[in-house]
């Protein structure tokens, strides 16, 4: 397992890296989530769009406003996760 870095002590490009890969769980959870009619695969995709098109901008802003998208995408992606007992898969 690779070390873990707090988002603070990662460098601009690991960051943008994170967001990157947090935006394609939440977009592969959100489509999992439409196929299986959960009316969170909304939420999932509006931040999964939003992660992937503004990643350079929220990993270059203020440190507090990238650590609350990564707490909203988490707790989103657990959402969906607990949502019907544990029954979906994030990627």
């Amino acid at each position: 397992m690779a070390d873990l870095k707090r988002l603070d002590d990662m460098s601009t490009e690991e960051r943008v890296a994170f967001l990157e890969t947090l935006a394609e769980s939440l977009l592969m959870s959100a489509s999992n989530a439409k196929h299986e009619d959960d009316p969170l695969w909304e939420d999932l995709a509006k931040l999964g769009n939003r992660l992937q098109m503004d990643a350079e901008t929220i990993a270059t802003d203020d440190p507090e406003r990238a650590e609350s998208v990564v707490r909203d995408a988490i707790h989103l992606l657990a959402k969906f996760e607990h949502g019907s007992g544990g029954s979906h898969t994030i990627h």
